[in-house]
């Protein structure tokens, strides 16, 4: 595999990491509006991970479908948010640190990768992995879990 495959499934390991857990996240969600919010953001998270596993295909290389890391760090947060008082806040702390590594992995991805195409790649999704980002920390220090 490539440098640049490697960077591209990278990528889409942090995607398809926290597109799981949101997904998660949607089903036992106690209201109604973060179970919009979660099911969004998992829809977004599968349509770039899915654009950039047609580009690792295009590559000739086999595109990554998440992480064991990703799994073990979801199943933490689901148990921590089962044994919450309030399941949707311990959620949205979480997955806002799944955003934190998103949003890290595009920025390595534009300012380190080696090759042109990649950083093109994550510079196109960027503005929309910071939105969520955004989203996400707003919502967590708008209940007061700012740790």
């Amino acid at each position: 595999m490539s440098k640049q495959t490697t960077s591209l499934n990278d990528l889409i390991d942090v995607l398809e990491d926290s597109r799981d857990f949101y997904r998660d996240a949607a089903g036992d969600a106690d209201h109604a509006q973060y179970k919009q919010l979660f099911e969004r953001m998992a829809a977004t998270k599968a349509s770039i991970a899915g654009e950039l596993k047609t580009k690792v295909a295009a590559l000739g290389a086999t595109p990554s479908d998440g992480s064991v890391g990703g799994s073990l760090r979801k199943g933490w947060g689901e148990m921590r948010a089962k044994l919450s008082k309030n399941s949707d806040v311990e959620y949205i702390s979480q997955l806002e640190e799944f955003e934190d590594r998103i949003v890290h992995a595009f920025r390595e991805a534009v300012n380190d990768s080696e090759h042109a195409e990649v950083r093109a790649i994550a510079q196109k999704y960027q503005p929309q992995v910071e939105q969520d980002h955004a989203q996400m920390r707003d919502l967590k220090h708008s209940l007061g879990r700012n740790g």
